[in-house]
């Protein structure tokens, strides 16, 4: 979470700068702490400068990587597979050149006299420089790799409902000349021949054994004979 002006809180994902990188250089700010005081005060043991050396390379170049990759490609898996492979390249960039800058050091009475400062600029040599270059090599690299396209579900079309041409809501046909109701669908009344009006139907009426739409008055079902005239006893659907 995220405060800004007022009493608007902000997540991580809606902070468009790069904010990754802050934990692997927050490792590397403790390191660096822990060296410096180490230097006055000598609580930790002789050889533990070369590992806060090795872990401060592997964490520069995880910062540096971070931040490149979180430019190019945003906040996703790409930045913390970009630091995870820095913080395993950038130790081992520093192995190696330690080890090549300790085999061409001129070893004998010349070694003493070189000054503490010397060592101690060296030292940030080696620790600074690979982690930099290697932290942006792998950043650069990553970020510049090929998106996989996401993969997204087709969308389920709902079908409509389609309705028949004589169960059209709310209209009717009926002939202009006997006024009896056809299928929607009829041109000509087909038990006198006359021609048909379109009109707003009343309200529609089913049987309650059969479902069937009612179109004319009586006191049986015409589809099924079933009694539906009986007061006492309704046997109607009607429909709103």
């Amino acid at each position: 979470m995220h405060m800004t002006g007022g009493d608007t809180v902000r997540t991580i994902d809606e902070i468009e700068q790069p904010l990754l990188w802050i934990v692997p250089f927050a490792g590397l700010t403790l390191i660096t702490t822990a060296s410096l005081v180490n230097t006055v005060l000598h609580f930790l043991p002789n050889n533990s400068g070369y590992i806060l050396m090795l872990a401060a390379c592997g964490l520069i170049c995880a910062s540096v990587s971070g931040f490149i990759t979180e430019l190019i490609k945003g906040r996703g898996k790409y930045v913390y597979v970009s630091m995870s492979v820095a913080l395993f390249i950038g130790a081992v960039s520093f192995l190696v050149g330690y080890g090549f800058f300790r085999s061409n050091v001129i070893t004998g009475p010349t070694t003493a006299a070189i000054p503490a400062i010397s060592e101690i600029i060296s030292n940030i040599t080696l620790t600074l420089l690979p982690g930099l270059f290697v932290g942006a090599i792998i950043g650069g690299g990553v970020g510049f790799l090929p998106e996989e396209p996401e993969y997204q579900e087709p969308e389920q079309t709902i079908e409509k409902p389609a309705l028949s041409p004589d169960k059209i809501v709310g209209y009717e046909k009926s002939c202009r000349r006997c006024g009896a109701v056809m299928p929607f669908d009829s041109l000509y009344c087909s038990l006198c021949g006359g021609t048909l009006k379109k009109r707003r139907s009343e309200t529609m009426k089913y049987c309650r054994y059969c479902g069937k739409r009612l179109h004319f008055l009586g006191e049986f079902c015409p589809e099924c004979g079933k009694e539906i005239n009986i007061v006492s006893k309704p046997k109607v659907f009607i429909s709103d």
